[in-house]
């Protein structure tokens, strides 16, 4: 018994140093349940995407009365998504926000883009940097 209690504290304090260096932490050990988030460049950011590895969800919110719409764009294996929040600042009849599921493969790399626009088909203003993440 005490033999392999030793056994087990010296594969602890192994893994304890070892992994770190692998670049595995123990918040990274629990694959799928990431959040990535990206606000627009405007002052008061008036729109908001988020992607959930857990699930792979993605919603896009209108944060300011502005008249802008907030669309959000998510990229994976080589398709790119947009979604519209077209209807104002947290009105009630969309809950605040658009959002749309997807089904990704373990691992997918994803990237998500929000930006603001006039009109459904105005120039994209305001846009945030891509994001990158896993699914």
């Amino acid at each position: 018994m005490k033999r392999g209690m030793r056994l087990a504290l010296r594969a602890s304090a192994v893994l304890g140093v070892a992994l770190p260096l692998l670049g595995v932490t123990p918040s990274s050990w629990a694959a799928g349940d990431a959040t990535y988030t990206v606000f627009t460049t405007d002052d008061n950011p008036g729109g908001r995407a988020t992607f959930w590895s857990y699930g792979e969800h993605f919603d896009v919110q209108d944060q300011q009365s502005d008249g802008y719409r907030a669309v959000g764009y998510l990229w994976a294996n080589g398709v790119t998504y947009r979604l519209d929040d077209a209807n104002g600042a947290d009105t009630p009849s969309n809950g605040g926000w658009v959002s749309r599921d997807f089904e990704f493969a373990e691992g997918t790399t994803v990237m998500i883009e929000v930006c603001l626009r006039d009109g459904a088909n105005g120039p994209n203003l305001f846009c945030s940097d891509w994001k990158t993440g896993t699914a």
